[in-house]
């Protein structure tokens, strides 16, 4: 059976513990939009929405914008499983302003949605979009992973993440390559995965022998693909935002809004805001 693009934007939501992860970036956002007067939020690569749909649940107005098809279809079904009444578009960087139509009052781009832009025209072209999709005094905030620690330290793979779900277990595994100019980075994204009907197959000590001659590897599979991303080290991602008439441009290493410590932080959180 070939594994379509469908299911691998299904998977992205078995990888993130969702729960937990709202949890911790909750109060981060709300008292950033609280402190900002945030009334209206474009998410943008907002993939299965659920950062749209917890704005949504504080009085926001929301659009969630994303390229796939099959992740808007997944987002529409989280929308509807937790009754939300985001608005769901489609569309991709250089397509916010025309989207939303007016000036919102913040954007968020978050789970390593823009290293996607692969150029440095292409960021260019994204940020000139947020700035003209937001109000004067708006907010933007960015976060994906810390890239001058992957590229300066060289880190060839990331922690290796587990879960049991409906159809299976299923390990995630990520690797991680390098261009010759350190300007992208390469993803390989390997899933191991077990059916179900293996995991939960009977078998007695008696049986196991047979089983065993059968299927010796134990019913796993392996598929992968690659992704590749733009760097955008802290002291580019600062230069661009600037260029593109962003202010107060502040680098956080966590929702704590602890500052960014460039060689050890797994992640970074831009904020700035759009040039009154």
């Amino acid at each position: 059976m070939s594994w379509g693009k469908h299911n691998e934007e299904r998977e992205y939501d078995e990888l993130v513990n969702w729960d937990a992860r709202l949890t911790r970036e909750g109060p981060f956002f709300q008292k950033l939009f609280d402190e900002h007067g945030v009334r209206s939020v474009a998410d943008v690569g907002a993939g299965s929405a659920r950062h749209s749909i917890m704005y949504r649940s504080w009085g926001l107005d929301v659009w969630a914008i994303d390229p796939s098809k099959d992740m808007l279809e997944l987002a529409r079904e989280n929308a509807e499983r937790l009754k939300s009444d985001i608005r769901v578009v489609q569309g991709g960087f250089g397509d916010v302003a025309s989207i939303v139509g007016g000036p919102v009052d913040a954007i968020t781009c978050t789970g390593n949605a823009l290293p996607h832009v692969r150029s440095i025209e292409g960021l260019r072209e994204a940020l000139a979009d947020f700035a003209a999709a937001l109000r004067p005094g708006g907010v933007l905030v960015l976060h994906y992973l810390n890239h001058h620690r992957l590229i300066t330290q060289r880190i060839r793979t990331m922690s290796p993440v587990f879960r049991e779900t409906s159809t299976g277990d299923k390990f995630f595994l990520r690797l991680l390559g390098y261009t010759p100019d350190a300007d992208g980075i390469l993803f390989d994204f390997v899933t191991l995965v077990r059916d179900v009907s293996v995991r939960e197959a009977p078998h007695t000590i008696e049986s196991w022998p047979k089983t065993l001659e059968a299927d010796p590897s134990g019913g796993w599979s392996i598929r992968s693909r690659r992704s590749l991303h733009f760097a955008m080290p802290p002291g580019l991602i600062s230069d661009e935002l600037a260029r593109a008439g962003f202010s107060g441009v502040t680098l956080l290493g966590d929702h704590e809004g602890r500052m960014l410590d460039a060689d050890t932080d797994e992640s970074v959180i831009v904020v700035a805001t759009r040039a009154q």
